[in-house]
């Protein structure tokens, strides 16, 4: 695993750095105009419930908790790597909103969606903390239901950005991909300790 987890995170990481700069130039927009309006029929009150599996309230309740969870099992590093993971992700994707300075398409302070745009921090978060669990569930070979819904959960929460119109498709993207780079360093590390 851990050349798959070099590869994911030095690609991820590439990737992010190619799709910022396509973003900044605005090679995106004809996408993001696209996805938006494919997925403007979607727009409804259930959306606003669903984006906020994604706020930083949330993940970082859930990580805590997962974080009990794991101690309780007796796996110290997994317990303590998922809250710094959810952590580390959520003040990486912040930073680099004020690097970039994408503006998004509305602001609303009930939606979380108060500062720049580009990457989204709730795309980033659920990928961090439902993918995070996804991957140890999988090394568990836990349930195929319980992977399902975490995935679901990560695409769910990600677009329902784009349906409330608080981020464009592309802030998803970037966003997903700052999350695989942190994902998968802490995969990294996780080898180098066992």
């Amino acid at each position: 695993m851990t050349p798959r987890s070099n590869m994911l995170a030095i690609t991820g990481a590439i990737s992010f750095v190619l799709f910022s700069v396509v973003v900044v130039l605005g090679w995106v927009v004809p996408v993001d105009r696209f996805v938006t309006s494919a997925l403007d029929p979607l727009a409804g009150p259930l959306f606003v419930y669903v984006t906020e599996l994604g706020s930083v309230k949330v993940l970082i309740g859930l990580s805590f908790i997962g974080m009990l969870y794991f101690l309780w099992r007796g796996d110290r590093f997994e317990a303590f790597r998922l809250p710094i993971v959810v952590i580390t992700t959520l003040l990486v994707t912040q930073g680099l909103k004020l690097i970039y300075g994408v503006d998004r398409p509305s602001i609303d302070a009930a939606l979380d969606a108060t500062t720049y745009s580009f990457p989204s921090g709730h795309a980033s978060g659920s990928l961090a903390l439902y993918g995070l669990l996804a991957v140890l569930m999988y090394r568990r070979n836990e349930t195929v239901a319980g992977l399902i819904l975490l995935v679901t959960l990560t695409l769910a929460v990600s677009f329902s950005r784009v349906i409330l119109n608080v981020h464009y498709f592309s802030d998803v993207i970037g966003g997903w991909l700052v999350a695989l780079v942190i994902v998968a360093g802490s995969e990294i590390v996780r080898r180098k300790q066992h």
